[in-house]
């Protein structure tokens, strides 16, 4: 596949393009690790099936910053639960193909 990326910069948020990178999974959905080792999840896949995962994939969609991991809570206690601070980078409206 032809232009497709294999890093990101912030000159892309918020356009349709397509990533190259390892398929792996996340705790909050199926996620395309790139070259640096930025992570970018796919809201719309909860995992990759073994036609695909581990190997290098192709992924088109929209790239945006959105929050879809809460927050750690810490309680009264002091401990503190899973969660990521800020917001992820994701694919909206992804399609995926090795």
């Amino acid at each position: 596949m032809k232009d497709a990326f294999d890093t990101i910069s912030e000159n892309l948020i918020g356009k349709e393009i397509t990533l190259v990178g390892q398929a792996v999974d996340c705790k909050a959905a199926a996620c395309l690790k790139l070259k640096n080792d930025i992570v970018v999840y796919i809201p719309n896949l909860d995992f990759w099936n073994s036609e695909f995962f581990g190997k290098t994939v192709y992924v088109t969609g929209i790239l945006q910053w959105e929050k879809i991991i809460p927050d750690p809570i810490i309680d009264e206690n002091g401990a503190i639960s899973t969660g990521a601070e800020g917001d992820q980078l994701i694919l909206e409206n992804a399609k995926w193909e090795l």
